[in-house]
């Protein structure tokens, strides 16, 4: 079968959409699949958009979204379109709806996404302070692009419910498939099954942030968090990665911060290996998040993870399988107790190290998300 994958900048490269596309499209081929990419690229805007900005900002004090407005998004359906009559694909997947609103090719099209325009509305800062244009041309745009697909492929429940109830959409069309771990070559359960038995040798709880945004990705929470367990007699450490936050002076003693390694650089990428090998668990408490790959990972290690109940999370996170979830109205006090429960019976953190493994294998995987996929064009085509 031959199948098109389009993004905003090359499908192929890891700084796309966090590499997702780039993790799919090897699995696609390896299942004997012709896969062509294609890079769209974000138009010249037209001049008066700067000026558009300067007044809603000065008048409203809103935030005009210029990549939601109909000449934008026009001119990438269009070098779509052009680039779909060259390769003559089979069936089309496109990351993020968005650049499908306004393409007129006739190939079956499927949406793949972790959020609506819709769910992102008042969720995410970058989208909590919109003029009421930008609000109405998203919304637009991504109902356009609904009815453009032939199926919408959502990381999570979280949006695919959004799509159902915000927009005009058969519940035919919209399917839930859970995103994999970005990895190249995730370790081997022998060697797992190893680290979670070294892992319980220690009375040293080895925490691991991993995320560059501090305050989305609740690194207040963490430090709390941390500091509870040390002052109930639980040596914790938190090792910070992706970020160099400033660490308040009381929770310097149990924080190490490591700031942004590089996968490329191969020092950096085997200090970043074996924080994934040693840590007890992945703690993230996003405060907003729409699905969160990195949690994939850290199950595809036996690291258990710590999250959140918001957005997509509860996708990955099974509570009290494979990691816990930070409740609505739980502080991270409480949220420490409940981890420590487990971190302190050894047998049942080995029960959970041990399924978090088992959730990357059976669900949190590309080899899965592919399988489905592609049952999924075969009913379409």
């Amino acid at each position: 079968m031959k199948i098109a994958i389009a993004a905003l900048g090359d499908p192929r490269a890891v700084k796309t959409w966090s590499g997702i596309p780039a993790h799919i499209i090897p699995v696609l081929e390896n299942r004997g699949h012709e896969v062509v990419s294609i890079s769209l690229n974000k138009p010249a805007e037209p001049w008066y958009y700067n000026w558009l900005r300067r007044i809603y900002s000065r008048l409203q004090g809103k935030w005009f979204l210029s990549s939601v407005e109909k000449p934008v998004l026009q001119a990438i359906g269009h070098q779509f379109d052009r680039e779909v009559a060259i390769i003559q694909p089979d069936v089309v997947l496109v990351i993020h709806g968005d650049f499908l609103a306004y393409t007129t090719f006739k190939q079956p099209a499927i949406l793949i996404h972790d959020t609506t325009f819709a769910s992102l509305l008042g969720y995410y800062s970058d989208f909590s302070n919109l003029t009421q244009r930008s609000i109405k041309a998203g919304n637009d745009m991504y109902q356009k692009a609904l009815n453009r697909t032939d199926a919408a492929v959502f990381s999570a429940d979280w949006a695919s419910q959004s799509a159902l109830n915000d927009y005009t959409v058969s519940p035919l069309k919209v399917h839930t498939i859970p995103l994999g771990a970005n990895l190249k070559q995730p370790p081997a359960p022998a060697l797992v099954n190893e680290w979670i038995a070294k892992r319980t040798q220690t009375d040293v709880c080895n925490l691991l942030f991993l995320g560059i945004s501090w305050q989305r990705k609740g690194g207040p929470d963490v430090l709390r968090f941390v500091a509870h367990l040390n002052s109930k007699g639980i040596r914790c450490v938190l090792n910070v990665v992706g970020v160099t936050p400033d660490i308040p002076v009381e929770y310097k003693p149990y924080v190490n911060v490591m700031g942004f390694l590089k996968k490329s650089v191969p020092a950096e990428a085997e200090q970043l290996e074996k924080l994934l090998e040693t840590s007890s668990a992945l703690i993230l408490p996003s405060i907003a998040e729409c699905y969160g790959c990195v949690f994939c990972e850290a199950n595809a290690y036996g690291l258990p993870a710590l999250g959140r109940n918001t957005g997509g999370i509860p996708e990955i996170i099974k509570e009290g399988i494979n990691g816990f979830m930070l409740g609505t109205n739980e502080t991270p006090e409480a949220f420490a107790d409940r981890w420590a429960e487990v971190w302190l019976n050894k047998q049942a953190y080995t029960h959970m190290a041990t399924q978090s493994r088992n959730e990357y294998e059976t669900r949190l995987n590309y080899d899965t998300f592919a399988q489905k996929l592609e049952k999924l064009i075969i009913n379409l085509i």
